[in-house]
């Protein structure tokens, strides 16, 4: 089995992913369970596992995973790499439900290969399954950090160095009373959440506008997209404002197509001036290309038109970052919360460590981010912005 977790306290952290591996004795595969889990707060270290509050909002609750969670864990020896770990949240989260995990043998393979391997020196679970000739698929992703942990228990049992036969835990996990978890339940591996994502305002009120161009300005058009944009999340009501912008400048649905482009176009200009092409710079061109509602070409087009310097507009121009302007940083992900204070420092900006009402803007690293910070600038209405956009307005255009 394998847990990923927001952070690494188990009495403060949740559940992210699990994943569990179902074998036999000899090793063989016989089922396999993974899902995401809502952590219902801010998913942590993003850099780590990969998960975004994004990827963790549709995903099910602890509580509607847990029936077919102990539906594969009821009579096995329960394996992990440091699984003292995993057992630990496991506990945590079963008991702010009021269950008791129970007391089921468990084999810890990090330990296993310490003594099986005693001049291996690096015991990370991907230096095991170098070492033993297993495939360990990508790190820190819980079906395939379960999947390498199972493969590496069913290679150090075989050496026969250690031991062989588990009868003894297998005749006590078959005795464990586990708790019985009734409702319903619900499991959404990776993605599937995003496969199921439903379309953006936005893209909606494009396809709702008549067909065809007309002789109107897009100019004010670009400093709607610039407000609603700079938090990377588009809600109703924004969609339904920038409706009511291009009825009234007499737009067409060719027109906003066509700015659409643009300002994707204009983004990816950005991104590349910061040298974020890929990685962050990436991930968000991806999202903004969603939120637009374009298709999924979009964004290489978007890289190539600014490549060849095609004119764009200049994301968030509209509402600069003017010097002295209050600036909160929230999330831990990368570029570094001290390396973003740097950049606003430089910009001459007046960093502040909390959000008060008085703070006139919040960065955070994730759109849907569940901060303590994030949730009550939102409240405070404060302007709230996302990594990349901040790193675009902390530059000047006329430098780039």
């Amino acid at each position: 089995m394998d847990i990923e977790t927001t952070g690494l306290r188990w009495k403060t952290d949740r559940v992210v992913e699990l994943a569990v591996v179902r074998t036999d004795a000899e090793g063989r595969v016989l089922a396999e369970l993974t899902t995401l889990v809502n952590p219902e707060r801010n998913p942590g270290a993003t850099h780590i596992h990969g998960l975004g509050a994004e990827d963790l909002a549709g995903a099910p609750r602890f509580p509607e995973v847990l029936a077919e969670l102990v539906r594969y864990l009821e009579g096995a020896v329960l394996v992990g790499h440091n699984v003292k770990f995993d057992l630990a949240f496991l506990a945590e989260e079963l008991g702010r439900l009021g269950h008791v995990l129970p007391d089921a043998p468990r084999v810890c393979t990090r330990e296993l290969a310490m003594r099986v391997l005693p001049a291996l020196g690096d015991y990370r679970l991907a230096s095991c399954c170098k070492a033993l000739g297993v495939e360990s698929g990508n790190e820190h992703r819980a079906l395939d950090d379960a999947r390498a942990a199972a493969g590496v228990f069913a290679r150090l049992s075989k050496t026969g160095f250690w031991r062989t036969s588990y009868e003894r835990e297998l005749a006590e996990a078959a005795s464990v009373v586990w708790p019985v978890i009734e409702g319903p339940s619900r499991i959404a591996a990776r993605g599937e959440a995003q496969a199921a994502a439903e379309p953006s305002p936005l893209g909606v009120m494009v396809e709702g506008l008549p067909e065809g161009t007309s002789s109107g300005s897009v100019e004010g058009y670009f400093t709607v997209l610039d407000e609603i944009l700079e938090d990377r999340r588009v809600t109703e009501e924004k969609a339904e404002a920038a409706r009511r912008h291009v009825e009234g400048a007499g737009l067409l649905r060719g027109d906003i197509v066509a700015a659409h482009r643009a300002y994707l176009t204009g983004v990816a200009r950005a991104a590349l001036a910061g040298d974020l092409g890929g990685g962050l710079g990436a991930s968000d061109l991806g999202r903004v290309s969603r939120l637009l509602g374009l298709p999924a070409d979009s964004v290489e087009q978007a890289l190539a038109a600014a490549r060849s310097g095609a004119a764009a507009p200049w994301p968030g121009s509209t509402r600069p970052l003017r010097p002295g302007t209050s600036i909160c940083f929230s999330g831990d992900g990368e570029p570094s919360k001290a390396a973003l204070e740097a950049r606003a420092v430089a910009a001459g900006l007046k960093v502040q460590t909390s959000v008060t009402k008085k703070l006139e803007v919040l960065v955070i690293d994730d759109p849907h981010s569940l901060t303590a910070k994030s949730q009550k600038a939102r409240a405070y209405g404060i302007r709230v912005m996302t990594v990349p956009v901040f790193l675009a307005l902390a530059r000047s255009p006329d430098k780039q």
